[in-house]
C-alpha cells in the first residue's frame, strides 16, 4: 500500500523562492518537502499544478504567472511551450547565463568540495546560435501508423 499523498486536482499558488540547475523554479512546503515548478522563475508568485510525486520533492508545471519576474521575456521559439531542449528560454539571456555559472560554482563545491581562487567572465556569443548538436527522438505512433523524427518534449 502506497503511502504517498495523491496529486491534488486543484492548483497550488506558490512563491519561488530560487532556479535548480535544470532550470525549474524551486519553492518549498510547509512541512519542507521541495516542489520543482517547470516554468516558473525565482521571486515570481505562480499558481502551478502537480503533475508528479516523489518521496521527497513533487514537480509542478506553472498554470499562471500572477507575479512575473522582471527577468522573465518572451521565448525566441515557437516550440519553446512543448520541446524539451531550451528549459530557459523565458529567463533574460544574461540571467541564463549568471544561473547557470552559479549552479556550476555550487555543485563544484557541493560535490567536488572545490572552490575556484577566482571566476573569470562567462564566454558569451550569440543568444540563439550555440548549438552545435542536437538530440533527436524516433518513435514508431502505431495509432497514425507513421515514424516521427523530431526534437523530443518537455517531460519525455
Amino acid at each position: 500500500m502506497s503511502r504517498r499523498k495523491p496529486i491534488p486536482t486543484e492548483p497550488l499558488d506558490l512563491e519561488i523562492l530560487r532556479l535548480s540547475p535544470e532550470g525549474r523554479g524551486v519553492t518549498r512546503t510547509e512541512e519542507g518537502k521541495a516542489i520543482f515548478v517547470s516554468g516558473a522563475l525565482p521571486g515570481e508568485r505562480v499558481r502551478a499544478r502537480i503533475v508528479k510525486r516523489h518521496r521527497r520533492h513533487d514537480e509542478a508545471t506553472v498554470v499562471e504567472v500572477f507575479q512575473a519576474s522582471p527577468d522573465r521575456v518572451e521565448p525566441a521559439c515557437a516550440a519553446f511551450s512543448v520541446c524539451g531542449g531550451c528549459s530557459l528560454q523565458h529567463l533574460d539571456h544574461a540571467q541564463q547565463i549568471a544561473s547557470k555559472q552559479a549552479a556550476l560554482l555550487e555543485q563544484l563545491e557541493r560535490i567536488g568540495d572545490v572552490k575556484p581562487k577566482q571566476v573569470m567572465a562567462p564566454i558569451m556569443g550569440s543568444q540563439l546560435g550555440y548549438r552545435r548538436t542536437a538530440r533527436i527522438g524516433v518513435k514508431h505512433v502505431d495509432k497514425r501508423g507513421e515514424v516521427l523524427v523530431g526534437f523530443r518534449e518537455k517531460h519525455s
